[in-house]
């Protein structure tokens, strides 16, 4: 990611109705929530059925979102082109941290439900489950803010924010058919 797409990664989010987005980081890069979602509800899929306490979901949770961001700005800086000097090269790869962080932090949408079901009374899996659909939730969100980032209309973005709830609802399924 060079300099120029960084800047435009930055800009803020299309106004709705003259109303900026104020969702921080997750506006600046929908396609990174989307991924951090999709990583956040996969774990969830998988080590709900694996995990029996609530600590041990949420750590797996937490270090698999924070490696797949890792290795996400990792393999983008080997795609990139080199730059003409160490310094600028390190100031890519800071610059490519800070854009992708959103793929760890749309990981705390679904953990907050899974915290806030099992403070509840929930059980570790039905409380992985309510993670799973505020992922799902969110993932709608994210594909509306990626179609508007696009400068697509409501109905547009809203098929986006759609198609990218599939995704989610797919784990939900897949979760269901692996156990």
């Amino acid at each position: 990611m060079d300099a120029s797409e960084l800047e435009i990664a930055d800009r803020p989010a299309a106004s709705v109705r003259g109303w900026r987005v104020p969702l921080f980081a997750f506006a600046r890069n929908p396609t990174g929530s989307i991924y951090g979602t999709v990583v956040a509800d996969s774990v969830l899929a998988v080590e709900s059925e694996r995990q029996t306490k609530l600590s041990d979901l949420i750590y797996a949770e937490l270090i698999t979102v924070i490696v797949y961001w890792l290795a996400h700005v990792y393999a983008d800086f080997l795609g990139s082109p080199p730059s003409g000097s160490r310094r600028a090269g390190l100031h890519r790869f800071v610059g490519t941290l800070g854009h992708e962080w959103s793929l760890v932090t749309a990981s705390f949408f679904p953990l907050t439900a899974v915290l806030l079901a099992a403070a509840a009374g929930a059980s570790v899996h039905t409380a992985a489950l309510a993670g799973m659909w505020t992922g799902v939730a969110a993932l709608v969100l994210w594909g509306q803010l990626a179609g508007r980032r696009a400068g697509r209309g409501a109905v547009v973005s809203l098929a986006y924010g759609m198609v990218a709830g599939v995704f989610g609802i797919a784990l939900i399924l897949l979760r269901v058919l692996l156990h």
